[in-house]
């Protein structure tokens, strides 16, 4: 199902099929979706679906926090090979399997490190993502060490976005943010919610 949105190499769809099969057949379980259907709709679509129509968004460096399974890093990694993802998770039994299954799957443009994201030093990225961590003040919070003036946060949202926004609202004038969320509802539920600062918007259109 996932040919149809974006121009994936034999190559690709095969290391995606393998990195289903590494979860299938994991010992730690990371994700309980282990249907094969469930696991290319709620997990591969979902980490790219935004991307196939705000193509400007992603920019190297990437950096997922809270990466959980993989997701959104390790699918988007097999996609775009010439941008440099950085998987962050506090979990360090999680950061080894995505780190082994990156390995895996010859992933060279994936770094991995066990750490909060607030304990980061000395790295920004163009891009943030983060899939079900934090609440949207939260994240903004926890990784303003990793931003600067070019910084875009994508963050996936559930049917709370809004309201998540609207608490976030003294953060974002403050550092005189901008937003703006794009929501789905088919093939899948949900709200990207992009976050950028109000005097650079060349990356949203």
């Amino acid at each position: 199902m996932i040919e149809q949105y974006f121009p994936f190499s034999e190559s690709q769809l095969k290391k995606i099929e393998q990195f289903y099969e590494i979860h299938v057949n994991a010992v730690l379980n990371v994700t309980a979706i282990k249907d094969k259907e469930d696991f290319y709709r709620k997990h591969v679509l979902d980490s790219f679906l935004l991307f196939t129509e705000r193509k400007n968004i992603l920019k190297s460096p990437v950096c997922d926090i809270g990466t959980g399974g993989g997701f959104p890093g390790i699918i988007l990694a097999i996609m775009y090979p010439h941008i440099k993802f950085t998987l962050v998770d506090s979990i360090a039994k999680k950061c080894k399997f995505v780190e082994d299954a990156a390995k895996e799957l010859g992933l060279d443009n994936v770094e991995v490190i066990t750490s909060r994201a607030e304990n980061i030093k000395n790295r920004k990225f163009a891009t943030i993502l983060s899939r079900g961590v934090a609440k949207t003040a939260e994240l903004l919070k926890f990784t303003e060490n990793l931003a600067d003036k070019r910084s875009v946060w994508v963050l996936y949202k559930g049917e709370n976005a809004e309201a998540e926004l609207f608490a976030s609202k003294i953060t974002i004038v403050k550092k005189h943010l901008e937003w703006q969320n794009v929501r789905y509802d088919e093939p899948i539920q949900r709200t990207y919610t992009i976050i950028h600062h109000a005097d650079d918007d060349s990356r949203l259109h």
